[in-house]
């Protein structure tokens, strides 16, 4: 093999040339065709009988605090920011108010995420009886494989994701320059098993422990309300680095692939990829109403800004129209598909969420689901600019 390297791979090396990962072909939207595409594409299957409670904005903070004031055995939470402040100080009352009590509570933050944490935050924590961690702690050998997801697990039977953070920017409505816009989903069912595991791995890289079998309910039983045959259903989809592609990039092309009437996209860091931006092309010129509400001037990452522009003249020349939200970031990561498909989660179309971090976000099959993302994403266009030509031009 060493000879055959330095002499140019002469009879070792194959004649076709790697390529980036692209997703081909129809996939189904719902029912069982959505079912068994994701299952081959990400190895995770859907689940029936779960029920939603979307926590927009600040309102996260008021969900996760009193559903963690529900917790009779368990809290587990990781995060990528945690910051003091307001929104701290309400999350960690409510912790320390369940600790304190006996009911475990794990949490674990990403270090580059959550710089003050480990001296404002975690004694704290600690002094209530918590256990806390650092993921993958700097600066030794640092590269940028970071701890991106957000989750909050009470009993594994409730749990909180989205886009969210523990920092004060995510308090209020998202239509002022220092209140963020996101979007955040309460689950409560059997696709929490799911996203408890996406904790569990975290938290044995971190301490090396396996969590107990209590975190781990039986959640065969459906929902109140929630029986019926084909509502609630839901995955989550766990990705962490791989340095071919990841389950992020697989389930971001799988949803675009899906689209056959409407691809909606809420994205905070809009920089897709080539692969991404031919996909995004092609269901634009098949008749897909694609549309994509990104940052505007206000952005945590001026970077991303730039680049996020310079992919706006090969999307509107095909037919996507593009909105730039005004009051404030716009950090949601959501999509919807058609009429009953919805992502919400962690995912960012950037190279950081494709390529090195851990990420999360939930598929959610459901009617309620679709028009409740529906009312928020022409809410929230009620307060962006469309960009037409001339102007990505300039």
């Amino acid at each position: 093999m060493v000879a055959a390297v330095m002499t140019g791979c002469a009879a070792a090396c194959t004649k076709e040339r790697p390529k980036p990962f692209q997703l081909k072909g129809p996939v189904g939207s719902h029912g069982p065709g959505l079912a068994v595409a994701l299952y081959q594409t990400v190895g995770v299957r859907m689940v029936p009988s779960n029920h939603i409670q979307w926590a927009n904005n600040g309102a996260v903070f008021d969900t996760i605090a009193a559903e963690m004031k529900k917790a009779r055995s368990s809290i587990n939470v990781v995060m990528f920011i945690w910051r003091p402040g307001r929104a701290s100080d309400q999350v960690l009352a409510a912790l320390t108010e369940r600790a304190r009590d006996g009911v475990a509570c794990r949490v674990l933050v990403d270090p580059l995420g959550s710089p003050n944490f480990e001296a404002e935050v975690k004694p704290k924590l600690e002094a209530a009886g918590c256990r806390a961690h650092l993921f993958r702690p700097l600066p030794a050998d640092e590269n940028l494989a970071r701890n991106h997801r957000k989750l909050v697990i009470v009993d594994g039977r409730v749990a909180v994701t989205g886009g969210l953070a523990i920092q004060d920017e995510w308090l209020g409505n998202g239509l002022s320059e220092k209140q963020w816009r996101d979007t955040n989903v309460r689950v409560v069912g059997p696709v929490v098993a799911q996203m408890q595991q996406a904790f569990a791995e975290n938290w044995q890289e971190a301490s090396g422990e396996l969590l107990p079998e209590t975190d781990f309910p039986t959640l065969a039983q459906p929902v109140p309300g929630m029986d019926g045959a084909g509502e609630g259903w839901a995955a989550f989809v766990g990705s962490t680095a791989n340095p071919e592609v990841t389950r992020a990039e697989r389930l971001t092309q799988l949803m675009v692939r899906a689209a056959q009437k409407r691809l909606w996209i809420a994205q905070s860091y809009f920089t897709p990829n080539e692969a991404l931006t031919k996909q995004l092309v092609e269901r634009a010129r098949a008749g897909v109403d694609v549309r994509v509400l990104a940052p505007g001037d206000f952005n945590d990452q001026k970077v991303i800004t730039l680049a996020q522009r310079a992919s706006y003249d090969t999307l509107l020349e095909a037919g996507v129209r593009i909105w730039e939200y005004q009051p404030s970031m716009m950090h949601a990561k959501t999509m919807l598909v058609d009429d009953r498909l919805v992502l919400v989660g962690s995912i960012n179309y950037d190279p950081l969420s494709f390529n090195l971090l851990e990420e999360g976000s939930l598929v959610l099959e459901d009617d309620e689901a679709a028009r409740s993302m529906e009312a928020f994403f022409l809410e929230d266009l009620s307060h962006a600019r469309e960009v037409r030509a001339e102007q990505a031009a300039r």
